[in-house]
């Protein structure tokens, strides 16, 4: 969300969860390319989370797979990519930042640290602190997501993704010391 509340959005390659003490995602943001009509810069999602101190990671699933990634256009910074692509912003519960309303999963965060670890790219990480969920997709008594209920998608870099609709369970065996 920019500083006069218009709307941002971007697909990220790089943003897992990392922790929970405290629980933390972190998202790599690069600079816009060569090929960008704004090359060099940052953008608008890295200055947003460093100008507002919160953002929010919506996860992604089949209905809203191809809006998501026409998200990735470099508009001009003026131009709202949730609205542009036909996605809703509602209110979050704890952060500023809206969430978008079709997404099945959003992480509310507030700033933990950014880290510029090249002139091309840095690594934002942002401590969560609400989470929204999708009608009958989180088992609230075991707190564990209905993973039966939702196929995410995933971005594997430039126009490449992945979607989890086939799944496969490997156990390792319990050690047993002689």
């Amino acid at each position: 969300l920019a500083a006069d509340g218009l709307g941002n959005a971007a697909p990220s390659t790089a943003s897992p969860y990392v922790g929970e003490d405290p629980p933390l995602f972190v998202i790599a943001i690069d600079r816009y390319g060569e090929e960008s009509h704004r090359p060099r810069e940052r953008k608008d999602t890295l200055v947003n989370i460093l100008e507002r101190k919160e953002f929010v990671v919506n996860m992604v699933d089949e209905p809203i797979a191809q809006r998501m990634a026409r998200c990735a256009t470099d508009f001009p910074s003026r131009v709202s990519e949730p609205q542009e692509v036909g996605l809703a912003l509602v209110p979050s519960k704890v952060v500023q930042v809206p969430r978008i309303a079709e997404a099945p999963i959003s992480w509310e965060c507030e700033l933990f640290r950014a880290i510029e670890f090249s002139p091309h790219r840095t690594l934002v990480f942002g401590q969560i602190v609400s989470m929204a969920f999708k009608d009958d997709l989180l088992d609230e008594d075991r707190l564990r997501v209905h993973v039966d209920r939702f196929a995410p998608y995933r971005r594997l870099g430039g126009p490449n993704y992945a979607r989890t609709t086939r799944r496969v369970q490997l156990r390792g065996p319990t050690f047993i010391p002689p």
